[in-house]
């Protein structure tokens, strides 16, 4: 059942995949993850406003796992997307006390915040973000001295 779903979205058969989910939706109107793939292929069509109710459903069902991930990022996206960036903040907020490692929640976050016009809070969460997870020696080499910097990123000293 699901897999055509999944099957239809990779071929690029959204509208089809909708309709196929939300045909499957009226027998099972609790299952997190045809609410999720309902969630996520409205998303994809451009339809953020239609997504929400799924995603928020799909939460309150009981999604787990890389889903439940997905679909926190998903809506909090959709709320950053459609400028309601106080949801979008708290959802985000939400999802990380769930998922703290998640960096994906992170960046999109962190994006939310500079929309809010929290640009310091992004910028450090960002640099901290790039500073753990890079590789390149010039960055690295230079580790201590951003985190200190990223606490106030307006200190003169």
């Amino acid at each position: 059942m699901l897999q055509t779903i999944d099957k239809l979205k990779r071929l690029g058969r959204y509208e089809d995949a909708l309709q196929n989910a939300l045909g499957m939706l009226s027998k099972k109107t609790q299952h997190p993850q045809l609410l999720y793939k309902v969630a996520s292929l409205y998303d994809v069509l451009g339809q953020e406003q239609q997504a929400i109710p799924f995603y928020q459903a799909a939460i309150q069902h009981k999604l787990s796992g890389q889903d439940l991930q997905d679909a926190y990022l998903g809506l909090g996206s959709t709320y950053r997307a459609l400028g309601r960036y106080q949801e979008s903040l708290a959802t985000f907020d939400a999802a990380l006390a769930l998922f703290p490692e998640a960096k994906d929640l992170k960046m999109f976050r962190a994006m939310t915040l500079y929309n809010l016009g929290h640009c310091k809070q992004a910028v450090s969460q960002l640099l901290i973000m790039l500073t753990e997870e890079s590789c390149a020696e010039d960055i690295s080499r230079y580790r201590r001295a951003i985190i200190h910097y990223c606490d106030d990123l307006d200190r003169i000293e």
